[in-house]
């Protein structure tokens, strides 16, 4: 086992693995710091410089675990972001709650098979340190990672410990600093919302009223006007005191406002009064400090008009305004009412987001001023259906110039508002459907040029030449004249393969001789090329020759090489390819690849049917011509040939404790051994598995043990073989050869295996 270090591991006093109920808060203390997915930060990148320096380790990481990953705040060596948290080394660190230091993690059971050690980065050593909140959750870890086998030095664990801290301290401070930032917001929210309150509500208290009384500094009327009787049905008398008649929910700002006013300051309250009736009554008060000269002492100078049915009204206008301030501002999509000229009356925030322009720029503005000139049409066409059916709403697509200076679509729905002016108003609800238009016309070039990759694939499949179901395809969704197929015909020649005008097919001409195929082929990259005529880049017999006006020069590329050339060419001048058409042409490139490599395999498949693809040998089917070749010639000659059967011993032990990958590199080896123990007229062949076909030409019976055996003890990496031979015999089929052979294969395996034994029944 390799040598681990784990100060705090479970059942060595260490703490208990992280519970349900403890991932769960620690999750929560994870998101709390709000840190995930946050661009790097110095105070983090120099810890990881700091911890790689310490262990002279090439890659360091802070490492913070979430439900579903692991993340890198800070890293050094490494290019990777994030890694799913199963595979995460640091995960067993958070999951108990303890360092980890592993010297190997080849030979640790938990990590051999993790990806990071069998590929790469293929680490070996890994030490992990916890990284704490201020609860005592494990958030992650400060870890170094490094490619060969070690262990740290006392002094280092102890700086890894004292970073892993400085880590977690850098953690609490951005919590703090975020609750911090919160209760600041909060604060200077409820302060403007407290100052807002306090200007509306001194805006509306700016008249006088209509009923005037004094007071003295605790409340006992000394003036009070006829018209508090008359018009607000109040009886209040001198010397009474004003707070008797005030509601008792009203008496405490009452109350302090006088005693504002007592300190020389003017107040306004809005206070509800009882009536005779013993309704209520509100009143709006503006309290002011008045010096009375005769009495020589301050009093109360109250002025003061009901507003009962403001009150109310403004309640049930301020409920209607808010919900339609709240739908006109807060909606994503444009609103704007225009009068039947089209100018610009109201319109919301996001139609200001829309176009680009403050909503103040937009009022009084002609709504043509936005649309594209062939669509100006649209709206008045739309309000005069609009006006023939009252009531009835009506769509209309236009295009506009966005704030980007983007030529945009946007879908209006515009219907009447007749609230009683002099005119109706138009109300338009205005949607941004670039995307959606954009996506429907890419999604029918898509289903198009699709289609007609299809048909290539159909035509291909069905035994068609490649090259000519390409350059047909390429005519039709690039509407171009002439389509074309370059292909490398020796380092320095090009070939037209194919071509949508067959009499060029074969023609030739020096690689490089075209400064535009040239510079295609060598920066693998499309190129435009608007007037051909004159042009120095391009052939100009060419250009005559096939009247080309424009051309595009399109790669053909497979794993990242280039192959082959497309080049397309126009009879008439294109100002501009369009991003559309090219990425039509690049699509079919695309498929013009894998059908050019469909052309080689096709070719290449007799070549390969016989081969087994993992020794290179002879198959069984190879194996099966061979041997009936080899009966036929004895039949006709008589001369004599042995055939063996081979088997790799104990192979599938072998398999299990080494893997798969090693099985294979052994039958490998095994094939190449035993090839170079033969004679150039012998053959061997993978007859299945691990067995392998030997047949040996004209060969007597001390020369083939002899040949047998220099195969048996070829056998590399100290494994061994079994092998059972027979000589033909006059008449004798493949099948009972062969099974001659297998039966002394079998004895070979049963007396002990590493050995050649030759079949009993020759005679």
């Amino acid at each position: 086992m390799p040598q681990q270090f784990t100060p705090s591991a479970p059942g060595q006093g260490g703490q208990a693995r992280q519970t349900a109920q403890g991932e769960q808060q620690r999750l929560a203390d994870l998101h709390a710091l709000d840190v995930m997915d946050t661009p790097p930060e110095q105070g983090f990148d120099d810890l990881v410089q700091l911890a790689a320096t310490l262990t002279r380790c090439p890659i360091a990481l802070v490492s913070l675990i979430d439900a579903q990953r692991q993340w890198f705040k800070a890293k050094v060596g490494t290019d990777l972001c994030s890694t799913a948290r199963g595979v995460a080394f640091c995960e067993h660190v958070v999951r108990d709650r303890a360092e980890l230091e592993v010297s190997d993690l080849r030979r640790d059971s938990r990590f051999a098979h993790n990806p990071f050690v069998i590929g790469p980065p293929v680490a070996v050593f890994y030490a992990g340190y916890p990284v704490t909140a201020a609860s005592g959750a494990v958030l992650g870890t400060i870890c170094v990672i490094d490619v060969v086998e070690r262990t740290l030095a006392p002094e280092q664990r102890e700086g890894m410990r004292a970073l892993a801290r400085q880590v977690a301290t850098q953690l609490e401070l951005r919590r703090r600093t975020i609750e911090q930032a919160r209760e600041i917001e909060l604060r200077t929210t409820a302060q403007r919302q407290l100052a807002r309150s306090r200007s509306e509500y001194r805006l509306l208290a700016e008249n006088s009223g209509d009923v005037v009384a004094r007071c003295t500094l605790n409340g006992r009327i000394t003036y009070i006007s006829p018209s508090v009787s008359r018009s607000v049905g109040v009886d209040l008398e001198l010397g009474a005191m004003l707070l008797t008649r005030v509601h008792a929910d009203d008496r405490p700002p009452m109350r302090a406002a006088m005693e504002a006013v007592g300190n020389g300051a003017s107040e306004l309250v809005t206070v509800r009064l009882v009536a005779r009736d013993k309704s209520w009554h509100w009143m709006e008060c503006t309290l002011a400090p008045l010096y009375d000269p005769e009495r020589e002492r301050l009093e109360i100078h109250c002025a003061a008009r009901e507003i009962t049915d403001r009150v109310n009204a403004a309640a049930r206008i301020a409920r209607s305004e808010e919900q339609f301030r709240s739908i006109f501002d807060g909606s994503p999509m444009g609103i704007t009412l225009t009068d039947t000229q089209g100018r610009l009356l109201s319109a919301n925030p996001a139609m200001s987001r829309l176009l680009g322009v403050p909503q103040e720029e937009l009022i009084g503005r002609l709504r043509s001023e936005f649309v594209h000139p062939a669509d100006s049409n649209a709206h008045p066409e739309a309000m005069r259906r609009l006006r023939s059916n009252p009531g009835s709403s009506l769509e209309v697509l236009v295009r506009f110039r966005r704030y980007d200076g983007v030529l945009a679509w946007a879908s209006a729905w515009l219907s009447w508002i007749d609230d009683g002016e002099p005119e109706p108003h138009l109300l338009a609800h205005v949607f941004d459907i670039t995307d959606r238009h954009q996506a429907e016309t890419e999604l029918a070039d898509s289903e198009a040029n699709l289609a007609a990759i299809a048909r290539v694939t159909r035509r291909i499949l069905a035994g068609d030449d490649a090259r000519t179901a390409i350059v047909t395809a390429l005519v039709e969704i690039a509407g171009a004249s002439i389509a074309t197929v370059f292909e490398r015909g020796g380092p320095d020649e090009f070939v037209v393969t194919g071509c949508s005008d067959f009499t060029l097919v074969g023609s030739t001409y020096p690689a490089w001789s075209v400064p535009a195929t040239a510079a295609v082929w060598r920066e693998q990259k499309p190129m435009f090329i608007e007037r051909a005529e004159g042009n120095p880049l391009v052939s100009q017999r060419m250009v005559r020759l096939i009247n080309a006006k424009s051309i595009l020069y399109q790669p053909i590329r497979k794993g990242g090489e280039m192959t082959a050339l497309l080049a397309i060419t126009w009879d008439s001048e294109l100002d501009e390819v369009g991003d559309r058409r090219l990425k039509a042409v690049a699509q079919l490139a695309d498929e013009a690849a894998l059908a050019l490599e469909h052309d080689d395999l096709l070719r290449r498949y007799e070549d390969l049917a016989g081969t087994d693809q993992l020794t290179g040998l002879p198959n069984r089917r190879s194996w099966d011509e061979r041997l009936s070749v080899l009966l036929a010639l004895a039949q006709r000659t008589g001369d004599p040939f042995v055939i063996a059967v081979a088997d790799v011993d104990r192979f599938k032990a072998y398999n299990d404790t080494y893997g798969h990958l090693e099985g294979d590199a052994l039958l490998r080896e095994v094939a190449d051994a035993a090839r170079g123990q033969l004679r150039t007229e012998d053959t061997v062949a993978r007859w299945g598995g691990e067995e392998f076909a030997i047949a040996l030409s004209n060969c007597d019976e001390a020369l083939a043990g002899e040949v047998l055996d220099r195969v048996r003890r070829s056998v590399p990496r100290g494994q061994s073989i079994s092998i059972g031979y027979c000589w033909w015999k006059a008449g004798e089929t493949a099948e009972s050869l062969m099974a001659r052979a297998d039966s002394a294969l079998y004895e070979a395996k049963r007396t002990g295996r590493d050995r050649v034994i030759r079949a009993v029944s020759e005679g």
